[in-house]
């Protein structure tokens, strides 16, 4: 944690900035490990305050880290009047612009009128990209505990049963297996729905024949897995199992290739041209990929348009999909490291297609 700060430090100072007032909460959890759901922290180029109420107040003396801890009388905004460091005229204040809302940002220009608040976007985010050891353990475990899961839930998988209750399972066998809870709302799409890429799971109940989607990933300790795999009830047709070869070459060729100084379009055109050249051109609308880390959608991008390039440290998935309406559709995703030599996949689950 204290690195974190020293480098967003470093960030504040290169901006020009005096201080930065940090509001996102996975901002705040990514800086100082605090996970309640009302507080602010005040971050200069070496120190750091951080403000909470009296609900959180034994909490934060567990949680956060290398930051003086103030507890508001009033609200969070107005006890920033009492802090010296924002008494000086014309001192710089970067804010988070994405989060801050316009009557937030009014209320601080009036209760500290001799300060400059400067607007800045993804400051810790920048930071919070690449991620380290801790990190990385955080969620290879979520991954774990999704791995665990899926093989429980496989048994489950039988004509008559309902996506609703597959849906339910998942996230309660989560929690069983040691996640803190669901990374997001399980999508679990069978037969025609299985051409949804995010499909609600439904009351639909599952018919023989089809493919099943489920698309899930465990919450742990603050750090999220997404995994997906398509199978198929029963005997998978020769159609079936010709769109599910080519989706999992795709994906393939895409994690043999990821790596450190790829950019994410790039990565993106891997897999995209497996599945163009086989004549699914527009069946495939979405991204191949997207960060994950404290959020389930996080940077870097990997789409047909991303410019950002691929660090050692970034965890991302690759998640190619076919989806044929009318018919069904298949993805499969896994979450890869990007590592100085290559990548290394987190999300241990076979690949193969299953029939069951």
């Amino acid at each position: 944690m204290k690195d974190r700060i020293k480098r967003l430090g470093e960030k504040i100072k290169g901006e020009s900035l005096d201080l930065l007032l940090v509001t996102t909460p996975t901002n705040l959890r990514y800086l100082c490990g605090y996970t309640g759901s009302n507080g602010i922290l005040l971050i200069s180029e070496d120190k750091s305050i951080f403000i909470t109420d009296f609900r959180y107040k034994e909490q934060v003396k567990k949680e956060v880290y290398d930051a003086e801890i103030k507890i508001a009388q009033r609200e969070l905004f107005s006890t920033l009047t009492e802090i010296d460091w924002l008494k000086e005229k014309r001192i710089k204040v970067g804010f988070e612009s994405k989060n801050l809302s316009f009557k937030l940002y009014e209320k601080l220009k009036t209760l500290l009128p001799q300060v400059l608040w400067i607007p800045t976007e993804d400051l810790v985010e920048s930071i919070s990209v690449t991620k380290d050891e801790e990190e990385i353990k955080k969620i290879k475990e979520a991954a774990d505990i999704s791995a665990k899961v899926y093989q429980e839930i496989l048994p489950l998988l039988k004509p008559g049963t309902k996506e609703q209750e597959i849906s339910a399972e998942l996230e309660y066998r989560i929690r069983r297996n040691g996640g803190t809870g669901s990374a997001f709302e399980p999508i679990v799409a069978s037969g025609v729905r299985s051409a949804m890429p995010h499909a609600r799971a439904s009351s639909k109940r599952f018919q023989r024949g089809e493919f099943v989607t489920l698309d899930f990933g465990a919450f742990y300790e603050g750090y999220v897995c997404d995994i997906t795999r398509t199978v198929v009830l029963g005997k998978a047709t020769p159609r079936q199992k010709k769109i599910y070869d080519l989706v999992l070459k795709a994906q393939t060729k895409a994690i043999k290739n990821a790596c450190s100084g790829m950019k994410g379009f790039e990565l993106d055109k891997v897999a995209r041209d497996v599945i163009n050249n086989a004549g699914f051109k527009d069946y495939f609308g979405h991204g191949l990929g997207h960060g994950i880390g404290l959020l389930v959608h996080d940077s870097p991008g990997i789409n047909t348009k991303s410019q950002e390039v691929l660090k050692p440290g970034m965890v991302i998935t690759i998640e190619p999909g076919v989806y044929l309406p009318g018919w069904g559709g298949v993805r499969i995703e896994d979450d890869i490291l990007i590592t100085r030599n290559g990548c290394k996949v987190l999300t241990n689950i076979d690949r193969e297609l299953l029939e069951l």
